[in-house]
């Protein structure tokens, strides 16, 4: 196998993974909605990037574990595949098709990595080639848009590594960091409110603390890869939304805010973030208070700022998350494992592939001949 199609195999296992272990994430918050901690946002949360980082790191995984099958050190009998574990149940009887069907099947990978050699593979490449740029200058123009920001603000305080900083641009508090600083910058009309600058202030400080910023970072660094992954922005979607959750539960939890004045100052950031001021790029690597897309999307912002008022309204305490989190993250996380190694190529040939390529050549046979007749048939 050379390079480049192993490349594009790992390729194509991610993305294949990014569908079934979302699938898989989905049915486990069915779970914890059925047993009542639907609103463990916060094991939700980490249980959900380790998924993601896992889908992510398969790629080595199954390097690691094809190491170790050569060097003796993991047995191959106890490799799982997933295509011969179809001819297994197609010779049981188990699924209803016809052999060539089966083998189409089993050969569709096989023929998108050979395909990629040819014409349609080129043009393939060239759009994931087009589609990578754009999103590369995306993500560099909100670089450069979020470094005048934070160029034209003006230092206010510093905490350890953290830089408050005053903006007269933007209407909105948000929080982002360079190579050694994490900074959080401030609306400067907020000066004169400090109920708002206080809750937006420990708002940001947690997002610090959680990581989100950095996450923010990766997956911008991410999505020129996945961009046309369908399954990628409901990661990212998701993400945010438990992000943001999580965080209000957590400022509510250590500050003690009132419900009101918490929700109030929600409000009145997203109002004052819709005024024609200096709005962030989408493609920014920065987390901020409030969502306030006023175009395509704003609906879906409006919903996340709903749900999230109702999240800090019904304020149910979260017990355990580290625990909870861990007690779903490793059964699905040993599945996600075990399903990147069960879809790569199958190795030699198996006595059962032997048995279905024989059964599609006598298919092949009898179509051009007419019915095979067996040995047990009158006149043999």
């Amino acid at each position: 196998m050379t390079i480049a199609s192993a490349l594009i195999d790992a390729y194509l296992d991610v993305n294949l993974l990014l569908v079934l272990v979302f699938a898989l994430w989905l049915l486990a918050g069915r779970g914890l909605a059925l047993v009542g901690l639907s609103h463990a946002v916060t094991a939700r949360l980490r249980f959900l990037r380790a998924l993601f980082l896992a889908v992510l790191l398969s790629p080595a995984f199954v390097a690691l574990v094809s190491l170790g099958m050569r060097s003796g050190y993991v047995p191959a009998d106890h490799a799982v595949n997933l295509s011969d574990f179809i001819v297994a149940q197609y010779l049981q009887g188990n699924i209803d098709m016809e052999a060539s069907q089966v083998e189409r099947l089993l050969g569709a990978r096989g023929r998108v990595v050979d395909a990629m050699a040819g014409p349609v593979g080129q043009g393939l490449l060239a759009f994931l080639a087009s589609g990578f740029l754009v999103c590369a200058i995306r993500l560099a123009l909100g670089v450069v848009t979020l470094r005048g920001i934070v160029a034209d603000s003006y230092a206010w305080r510093r905490i350890g590594r953290v830089e408050l900083r005053l903006s007269d641009t933007v209407s909105v508090p948000f929080s982002t960091r360079g190579l050694r600083t994490r900074i959080v910058v401030l609306p400067s009309t907020m000066l004169a409110n400090e109920r708002d600058r206080g809750i937006a202030l420990a708002h940001e400080l947690q997002h610090l603390r959680q990581g989100d910023v950095e996450w923010e970072i990766a997956l911008g660094l991410i999505r020129p890869f996945l961009f046309w992954n369908p399954a990628f922005y409901l990661w990212k979607a998701r993400m945010e939304e438990l992000r943001e959750l999580s965080c209000d539960r957590q400022v509510m939890a250590r500050r003690r805010y009132r419900v009101a004045e918490y929700c109030d100052c929600l409000l009145s950031v997203c109002h004052d973030g819709l005024r024609r001021r200096r709005l962030l790029s989408a493609g920014a690597p920065a987390v901020a208070l409030v969502r306030t897309e006023n175009w395509i999307f704003g609906g879906r912002s409006a919903a996340l700022l709903k749900r999230r008022m109702m999240s800090v309204i019904e304020g149910r305490a979260e017990r355990h998350p580290t625990v909870i989190c861990a007690a779903l993250t490793l059964p699905i996380l040993a599945l996600t494992l075990a399903a990147s190694v069960a879809i790569q190529k199958p190795g030699d040939w198996s006595p059962d592939r032997i048995m279905l390529s024989t059964i599609v050549n006598l298919e092949r046979l009898e179509a051009v001949n007419g019915p095979v007749p067996s040995f047990g048939s009158p006149g043999y």
